[in-house]
């Protein structure tokens, strides 16, 4: 679990450079008990904060909370609008508990004359709910949520095809190959804006490149031993940027991107 000193720490490093503070990877941050702490701290250095929630901990307390924090965006992933689809990628999670939440913390900052946070309801499209997108339409207007996104699903081993590749290809990442394979839609090049644009941190202070890496495979620097300036400057960083300039295809996280 992120540790608040060094989180803090990181902000006065970098406060006079960053302008957008995405404050999620692999996770959960609500099972933070200091994560609204964590997010004041960075609203109140002029940082605009948002974040990704499951909303099964969209209580009343907690949604105060929110409110007071300085949050600007809050990103809900809701992938199914009965409970039967939700959980079949959502294992565990419990539809009504989520729009309640949702409904709850609109209902609030309604009350309070708030514009923030922005809440936008994110939908990961697979074959197992493209059919549930006209109810859910329906359902994110009548909740009068910001914004719904309806994203593309990332696929381990989409090569051999998946029950999560949504028959409407327009929401899908990957098409047929031709040969009973399936490849990504689009082609990839040796170009990446992400590695110029930001960086990810993990929860323990390790700097990768983006949030494709998953499991902290290119650690380019530790928070907790180099300032954030050091490791972006670093001769592993170069390396990195040089080598997805030179031929993305030999970096193993590259291969499933579609950036």
């Amino acid at each position: 679990m992120l540790q608040e000193q060094l989180f803090e720490k990181v902000i006065l490093q970098t406060k006079s450079h960053l302008s957008w503070l995405h404050l999620y990877f692999q996770g959960e941050p609500f099972l933070n008990p200091r994560f609204l702490e964590m997010v004041r701290f960075a609203d109140q250095n002029r940082i605009f904060t948002s974040t990704s929630t499951n909303a099964h901990y969209l209580d009343e307390y907690k949604v105060k909370a929110i409110l007071t924090s300085g949050l600007k965006q809050l990103i809900v992933s809701m992938d199914g609008i009965t409970q039967e689809v939700y959980e079949q990628y959502r294992i565990g999670g419990n539809l009504e508990k989520v729009q309640e939440g949702i409904k709850l913390l609109i209902a609030e900052r309604e009350k309070s004359n708030s514009l923030f946070p922005r809440i936008v309801l994110q939908f990961l499209v697979t074959g197992q709910n493209e059919q549930q997108l006209p109810a859910l339409k329906q359902w994110a207007k009548e909740m009068r949520v910001d914004e719904l996104q309806l994203k593309t699903t990332q696929i381990y081993d989409f090569e051999n095809g998946s029950d999560l590749i949504p028959s409407e290809l327009g929401y899908s990442r990957y098409v047929p190959a031709g040969n009973g394979k399936w490849k990504l839609k689009k082609k990839l090049e040796n170009k990446c804006w992400r590695m110029w644009q930001g960086a990810v941190v993990t929860w323990d202070g390790k700097v990768v490149p983006c949030c494709f890496d998953k499991d902290a495979k290119h650690v380019m620097g530790e928070l907790s031993q180099q300032p954030f300036w050091e490791i972006w400057k670093s001769n592993s960083y170069q390396v990195f940027r040089n080598q997805l300039l030179l031929d993305r295809s030999q970096i193993e996280i590259c291969k499933n991107c579609t950036e």
